[in-house]
């Protein structure tokens, strides 16, 4: 019985089946065969593969399109329909002319009533039911062939009466020499189809669809192009790939609102699709009571088991056992898992099964799962302390829960054990040792990897009453967890001193509290205050024989060091042994980012740490390996929506793609995420870069008051904190804001003072970043061959980095300043910076260049005329159906690419014909299904 569950009011509307994914090899494979008549096809799988719709689109392909289809179905009737699907198709054969039809087919006239005013007349019946049982076999025969070149389609075969297959036996020994035949049917069928060897003969069978149809699937039914390979993953894995089952779970969820990224977020917990829940019932109401029984039972089980444990758990044993589980098989809900165990093919079909079951039947079955469980050699105990707690056995629920986490520790799972761990904190009960217990163990877990939801966990156990030792160990969890969550830095590190204060007893972890408070990268804190706790935590550790705290020291002295650009870091890291360089790899490399030492970076790689993958997106974005960024970076943002390095990374290079791009719109948006305004509370060198972008992206609109102030806050933030390479980026655009308002004792200030700061450092990317302020303010006051000799020096030290795009930058400003000084011959530089451009995907800079270019006459058409695209898209049009895929206006276009409103108008409307789109909206979608950027238009 279904339980008296209330269920919101809900609306679901169908549209029609969804793109045909997945199966296209398969569907090219029987068409080919099909083409050599007489063919035979025969396509089997297991309910929900897709042999109804993959049958639908044989029918609709060009290739049969102007001739005869003919189609019927088998249904699954309590009493036989003897050749149901075959009448069912000849009805419309009279649709298309007919051939000459011999006496015999007159057998077919009651039958047939469609086709009664073309059929000859009956004949005289013949004596004993054989006799003309073959003579209709005969007759629909001949009616085939009559109809010459024609595709029949028989779906759900395995359903057919026993005269159905004898007639479809008898058809493909003796086919008409121009008849298709296509079978369908759910393996294995009572009696196989033979087929004449002369017949072309192809057997297709239908398997789950992979990740990535799943994914093209999702992306069709939620509406949503951003579908991540994440979440089709996840959903392949909640449906085994069943095509009807994804369809089913995809419409829910677009149902219920939720879309990727938050779709990923409600797959666990989404409600059986109805029409899966329909269907499970369906079944499991046809199956023998023993066999729906023994089908509850596995579904609270909630795992594979072997047929005796499934069968004691159900109550069935011996003779009882072995029909009730040839039932549930045949009766496709449980299936068999191989080894000896038995399941279900995916979750949904699991809980739809589950939800059928009372609570008291429910209860019961939990119970007696702990008891088959716990006898294992080997007991699952997640699983175990699952059914405890089902069962309401609350004390071996926390025992077994206690133990669970600690074996997915040892196993390399601490995800799951904080899942457990939190669950067993959320009601401890009044054990104040049990307690004390599994918050230690919860404390372990999350020092070393991030889990935000542990937070507010480890937050509600310090207001209880505890030991001043375990809320120091508690402290230094919550603190590590803290400073590295989007907006909890000044928190977390009033945790951690803290837990420094209550760790007088555990000196050692005492240090590595203090570690995290020497770390100098976030906030406006001095690196001398941090410098201080990094001295601290070496007087913690004096004596410590723990080698992973020494490795932790020796890593933060030397990262510490690279981020000051002091010369000795690398040297140092290289002489390190393999695991204290591992330790230190990550921090370092980001270290060596900042400091402009791209090559040292990409031999001592960042690791495999979240924080890495960050400090590789902005190592891409310098080298100018653009291809496909945007989407890394946005993967990453979304997957790691807590994680405060990370999210402003990712930010940072979102940003500066967006604004190359010519979107300052979307640009700011990023850079706010970044913490562009709020240095003190994020990752500071990712602030001050953040601060270089939105300074440009505001004189780039003429807001040369907002660039400023926003110059003056960054470099306000950089005179704090006092790691003066952090602001290389910063530097030359702020003196440009300053010398554009007139500030002309600003610019030469942060000129100097970032001169005076990196002086002796070994950070190349400062002596690029001095040398294009310098020529910046040299350009300023008219000093154009000199500001141009100084910008091809700052590109030639950018480009040694390498860094091709602050390169091609300082290139352009030093052939505009030879422009300006009146060198003509400058202009076929200027092209050729503009092809630079355009490469990266700068395509904004592209444009700025290219109306330079026009301004001095230099736009000059190719000696062999203009290319004709024909359908294609141009170059210049592939940029516009960009755009407009982004939901860029005309005038946003205009603006990106330096052209007049005119032609961008004129460039739209190509591109709508060209992608044979309905509007602008349209050409996302459009250029996602057919075309695409590239040129390749849609027919």
């Amino acid at each position: 019985m279904w339980p008296a569950i209330p269920r919101s009011t809900s609306i679901s509307v169908r549209t029609g089946p969804p793109a045909f994914v997945g199966r296209e090899h398969e569907l090219d494979a029987v068409v080919e065969v099909l083409r050599h008549r007489p063919a035979t096809v025969l396509v089997e799988g297991e309910p929900g593969m897709g042999r109804t719709r993959l049958l639908t689109e044989i029918a609709r392909h060009r290739e049969f399109a102007a001739g005869k289809v003919l189609a019927g179905a088998c249904q699954r009737f309590r009493e036989p329909f003897p050749y149901g699907p075959v009448l069912e198709a000849l009805r419309t054969a009279a649709e298309h002319p007919l051939g000459p039809l011999s006496p015999v087919t007159g057998v077919l006239r009651p039958l047939l009533p469609e086709l009664a005013e073309i059929l000859p007349p009956q004949p005289e019946p013949l004596p004993g039911p054989g006799a003309e049982r073959h003579r209709v076999f005969r007759a629909v025969r001949e009616v085939l062939a009559a109809c010459g070149p024609v595709l029949l389609l028989v779906d759900d075969l395995h359903w057919a009466d026993e005269d159905t297959c004898d007639l479809l036996r008898f058809l493909t020994t003796a086919m008409p020499a121009e008849l298709a035949l296509v079978l369908a049917y759910r393996a294995p069928l009572r009696t196989p189809i033979r087929v004449a060897p002369a017949v072309h003969t192809a057997r297709v069978s239908l398997g789950p669809l992979g990740t990535g149809a799943v994914r093209l699937l999702a992306a069709e039914l939620l509406e949503s192009p951003g579908v991540t390979e994440d979440f089709a993953t996840r959903l392949r894995e909640c449906t085994a790939g069943v095509p009807f089952v994804v369809e089913e779970t995809l419409r829910a969820l677009h149902d219920t609102g939720d879309r990727p990224p938050t779709g990923e977020l409600v797959l666990d917990n989404l409600e059986v699709p109805a029409a899966l829940r329909e269907t499970v019932a369906e079944r499991l109401a046809a199956l023998p009571p023993p066999a729906a029984r023994l089908v509850r039972a596995a579904a609270v089980l909630g795992t594979e088991a072997e047929a005796p444990l499934l069968g004691e758990l159900a109550g069935l044993s011996g003779e009882t056992l072995r029909p009730a589980l040839l039932a549930a098989l045949t009766g496709d809900l449980l299936s068999d898992l191989g080894e000896g165990r038995y399941g279900f093919r995916h979750p949904l079909a699991r809980k739809a099964v589950r939800d059928t079951v009372d609570s008291p039947e429910r209860t019961l079955l939990h119970t007696e799962s702990v008891r088959l469980l716990a006898r294992r050699q080997a007991p699952p105990l997640r699983l175990l302390a699952q059914h405890a707690r089902a069962a309401g056995d609350v004390e071996r629920w926390r025992r077994y829960a206690e133990a669970a986490a600690g074996e997915a520790t040892a196993r390399g799972e601490p995800s799951a054990a904080v899942e457990l761990l939190r669950e067993v904190l959320a009601d401890p009960g009044e054990d104040v040792a049990g307690l004390a217990r599994a918050a230690t163990a919860l404390s372990e877990v999350t020092r070393h990897g991030f889990h935000p939801g542990a937070i507010g966990t480890l937050d509600r156990v310090l207001r209880r009453p505890l030991g001043t030792e375990v809320r120091g160990v508690i402290r230094l969890s919550l603190g590590a967890l803290l400073v590295r969550t989007t907006g909890g830095l000044c928190r977390g590190r009033a945790e951690l001193e803290c837990a420094v204060a209550e760790l007088g007893g555990r000196p050692e972890l005492a240090a590595h509290a203090a570690l995290l408070l020497a770390r100098p990268h976030d906030g406006l804190t001095p690196l001398s205050w941090h410098e201080q706790w990094r001295r601290r935590a070496e007087e913690l550790a004096e004596g410590t024989t723990d080698p992973g705290l020494r490795r932790e020291l020796t890593a933060t002295r030397i990262t510490t060091a690279a981020c000051r650009g002091e010369a000795t870091a690398w040297p140092e890291f290289q002489a390190l042994p393999a695991a204290d360089a591992d330790l230190s790899r990550g921090e370092l490399c980001d270290a060596m980012v900042w400091a402009g030492h791209l090559q040292r970076a990409e031999r001592a790689p960042a690791g495999q740490t979240t924080e890495a993958h960050g400090t590789r997106l902005r190592l891409d974005w310098l080298l100018g390996r653009w291809s496909g960024l945007a989407d890394k970076a946005e993967r990453l943002l979304r997957a790691n929506t807590e994680l405060a390095p990370v999210v402003a990374e990712a930010a940072l290079v979102l940003g500066n793609l967006a604004a190359v791009r010519g979107e300052f719109v979307t640009a700011r948006g990023h850079l706010a995420t970044a913490r562009v305004h709020e240095p003190g509370h994020g990752r500071l060198p990712v602030a001050l870069a953040s601060a270089a972008t939105l300074v440009a992206v505001l004189l780039a609109t003429d807001d040369v008051d907002a660039a400023c102030r926003t110059a003056d806050d960054a470099m306000d933030a950089a005179r704090r904190k006092g790691i003066w390479l952090w602001a290389a980026a910063l530097v030359p655009t702020a003196a440009e804001a300053y010398t554009r308002a007139d500030r002309w004792q600003d610019a030469d200030t942060v000129v100097e003072e970032f001169a005076r700061g990196t002086g002796s450092l070994d950070a190349p990317v400062a002596t690029a970043a001095l040398t294009a302020g310098r020529a910046t303010l040299l350009s300023a006051r008219g000093k154009h061959p000199a500001a141009a000799a100084l910008f091809d020096e700052a590109a030639t030290a950018y480009e040694r980095l390498p860094m091709p795009y602050l390169a091609t930058g300082a290139r352009e400003r030093a052939v505009l300043n030879r422009l300006k000084a009146g060198h003509r011959d400058a202009v076929a530089e200027l092209a050729a910076t503009a092809t630079t451009y355009e490469c990266l995907g700068a395509t904004r800079d592209a444009g700025r260049c290219r109306h330079v270019l026009r301004e001095h006459g230099a736009w000059a058409p190719s000696q062999r005329g203009r290319r004709g695209y024909g359908r294609e898209l141009s170059p210049r049009e592939r940029e516009v159906a960009g755009m407009l895929s982004e939901g860029r206006t005309n005038r946003e276009i205009a603006d990106g690419l330096f052209l007049s409103p005119r032609t961008v108008e004129q460039h739209v409307a190509k591109v709508l014909r060209k992608l044979g789109a309905r509007s602008r909206t349209d050409v996302a979608r459009r250029l996602a299904a057919g075309g695409n950027a590239n040129g390749e238009a849609l027919p």
